[in-house]
C-alpha cells in the first residue's frame, strides 16, 4: 500500500491555518480524474483482466493535494487529472489510499497545475435537513455538475467498497457515476466527498463526512495509513427483562451483551462473551446499542470505536458476573478471516500437481459477480456471511483449492475445486505460510501429498519429478510461475528463475 514522504503541509488542514474567503461555488476546486486501469483476476490470480478506463471526481485541499475516493483509483495503472474549464490533462500519483474509508490522496508534481486553483476549507458536520451542494464531472457531459440536495439522514452505515460501517451522511442531491470523489459544500466549505447511491432507492446518495475525513489525514500523520480500528465483538441487545435477569443485571440501566469475541482481535482475551456494555469512554450505551450524539441524535457504539486511532486506549464500563467493572482495551490493526477487498495488491496462489491454490479472500468471493452469493460455492460463501466468519477454529486464513489444470498427474480431479482444504498428510494448519510449507516438506520427505479438503475428499499427488511436472504444466497453460512472489519469498526462491 502507498506510503507518504511528506505530510507536512497537509497536517495544517485541520488547524486552519491558512482560512480563505467562502465561496458560494468553489469549481476552482473541483477536477475531474481520468483513470487508466487493470484489475487483478482473482480466480485466476496469475493474471489479470486487461486494461479498462473510468474517470471520477477529486477536491483540491491544502498543500498541493487532491483528495478523492479509493474506489475512483481502484486498480490503477496511470491516472491524469483535469481542472474545471483547463483542456490539459496533468499526471497524478497516489500517495496514500485509506480502502476501509473509501478515500484516496492524489499529487499531481507539475506545480503549473495548481495555478488559479485554491484549496477548500472545511466545515463541520452538517445537520439534518441542511442544504448541500454536489460538484463533480458525473456521466451525461463533459462540464461540471452541480446538484443541490438535503440532508436525510446522518448514522453508522457500510461502505460499499470495504463494507465497513463508518459515519456516513445521506442526501438526496443527485450522485452519478463520475460525481465519486467529488467535494459535497455548504457555505462554500467542503462537509464531505461523494461516495455512493442506493440504487434500489429514488434519490439515496451517501458522503464521507468530515469526521471521517479528518480521521485520515490524523492517521496518515506518521506518514502510514493504519486504517480505522475495530473492536473485535459481536453484541446484542439487553431489551428482554428475562436476559436482564440471567444476567443479575435487571437494576442497572442500558448496556448492550456481547455475545462472541473475535479471536485476534483487540477483544481478545480482555473482554468476555457475556459481558454487557454499560459505557465507552463514559458515553453510556443504551439497550439498543445506541448512545446520544449531538443532543438529540444517537449513533451505533461502533462509531466510539471507529473514532480511535489505532493504538488509543479506548475505556470500557462494563457488567460481569453480577458487578460494575472498569477496563481499558488497546485498539490494535485487526483482519477479519476472510479479508476485506484489497484492490491494490497481487492475489496470493500456488500451484503443486497441477492444483491451484489461494487464499480465501472477499475479492475472491465477488469474482463471482455481483451476484456471487448465488454463483459462489456455498462452502465458501458460509465464511463471509455465514458462522464460519465467526472462527471459530482460530484460524489466521481459509485456503481454497480453486481448480485444477489438467495433467496426467491429476487424472480424476479434474474439474474439481473452490473447496476448503484442512490438512496435508494428516497436519492441519493455520495459515496459507503453513499450508506451503507443509507441502514443501511433504515433497522432501514423502512419495506422496495428501491434500485433504472440509468434506474430507483426498487429492493424492506423486512427489517424483513433481518440480518438472508443474513446470510443464504451467507452460502448457501460459501461466507465468508457480506461485506468487510472496509464496517464493517463503520458500526461498524467486518464481521469476525458476527453469
Amino acid at each position: 500500500m502507498p506510503k507518504l514522504k511528506c505530510f507536512g503541509l497537509v497536517c495544517v488542514i485541520f488547524a486552519a491555518l491558512c482560512p480563505l474567503a467562502a465561496a458560494e461555488q468553489p469549481v476552482e476546486s473541483v477536477v475531474k480524474i481520468f483513470v487508466t486501469s487493470n484489475k487483478m483476476d482473482f480466480y485466476r490470480p496469475w493474471q489479470s483482466h486487461g486494461i479498462s478506463s473510468s474517470s471520477g471526481s477529486g477536491a483540491i485541499i491544502y498543500g498541493q493535494r487532491i483528495l478523492t475516493n479509493a474506489h475512483v483509483v481502484s486498480d490503477h495503472t496511470f491516472i491524469q487529472v483535469k481542472k474545471h474549464n483547463d483542456p490539459k490533462k496533468y499526471t497524478a500519483k497516489v500517495i496514500a489510499i485509506g480502502s476501509d474509508c473509501d478515500l484516496a490522496l492524489l499529487s499531481v508534481e507539475d506545480e503549473d497545475f495548481f495555478e488559479g486553483t485554491r484549496p477548500l476549507e472545511y466545515g463541520g458536520l452538517p445537520k439534518l435537513q441542511d442544504t448541500v451542494t454536489v460538484l463533480g464531472f458525473p456521466q451525461g457531459g463533459e462540464k461540471l455538475s452541480i446538484t443541490e440536495g438535503v440532508v436525510s439522514r446522518i448514522e453508522v452505515s457500510s461502505y460499499a467498497l470495504s463494507s465497513r460501517k463508518l459515519l456516513s451522511v445521506q442526501i438526496d442531491a443527485a450522485i452519478n457515476p463520475g460525481n465519486s470523489g467529488g467535494p459535497v459544500t455548504q457555505d462554500g466549505k467542503m462537509v464531505g466527498i461523494a461516495m455512493q447511491v442506493l440504487n434500489s432507492g429514488q434519490n439515496i446518495g451517501y458522503m464521507i463526512p468530515i469526521p471521517i475525513i479528518s480521521h485520515f489525514f490524523e492517521d496518515l500523520e506518521d506518514g502510514e495509513y493504519d486504517g480505522f480500528p475495530m473492536l473485535g465483538i459481536n453484541y446484542g441487545n439487553t431489551e428482554n427483562d428475562h436476559l436482564r435477569s440471567f444476567y443479575q443485571a435487571s437494576d442497572i440501566e442500558g448496556g448492550v451483551i456481547i455475545t462472541k469475541i473475535l479471536p485476534f482481535s483487540s477483544a481478545d482475551k480482555k473482554l468476555n462473551e457475556g459481558d454487557i456494555i454499560l459505557a465507552i469512554d463514559g458515553v453510556p450505551i443504551g439497550e439498543d446499542g445506541t448512545f446520544v450524539f449531538r443532543g438529540n441524535e444517537r449513533l451505533t457504539l461502533p462509531h466510539l470505536i471507529s473514532n480511535k486511532q489505532i493504538g488509543e486506549k479506548i475505556e470500557f464500563s462494563i457488567w460481569r458476573d453480577g458487578q460494575a467493572q472498569t477496563l481499558f482495551v488497546d485498539v490494535e490493526k485487526f483482519t477479519t478471516l476472510v479479508p476485506p477487498p484489497d484492490h491494490f495488491e497481487k492475489p496470493t496462489y500456488f500451484i503443486y500437481g497441477g492444483l491451484v491454490f489461494t487464499i480465501l479472500s472477499a475479492d475472491l468471493i465477488h469474482a463471482w459477480g455481483k451476484r456471487w452469493w448465488e454463483q459462489g460455492p456455498v462452502n465458501l460463501t458460509y465464511f463471509i456471511v455465514g458462522n464460519g466468519r465467526l472462527n471459530a477454529e482460530m484460524d489466521q486464513e481459509k485456503v481454497v483449492l480453486l481448480n485444477v489444470l489438467s495433467d496426467d498427474i491429476n487424472v480424476g480431479y479434474h474439474g474439481q475445486g473452490n473447496e476448503i482444504i484442512e490438512s496435508i498428510n494428516g497436519e492441519e494448519f493455520k495459515s496459507f505460510r503453513e499450508f506451503v510449507q507443509l507441502i514443501d516438506r511433504a515433497k522432501r520427505t514423502s512419495p506422496y501429498t495428501i491434500i485433504k479438503n472440509s468434506a474430507g475428499g483426498k487429492y493424492i499427488i506423486a512427489n517424483e519429478d513433481i518440480d518438472a511436472i508443474d513446470q510443464a504444466i504451467i507452460k502448457r497453460n501460459n501461466i507465468p510461475a508457480r506461485f506468487s512472489e510472496d509464496v517464493g519469498g517463503w520458500l526461498g526462491i524467486e518464481p521469476a528463475k525458476e527453469e
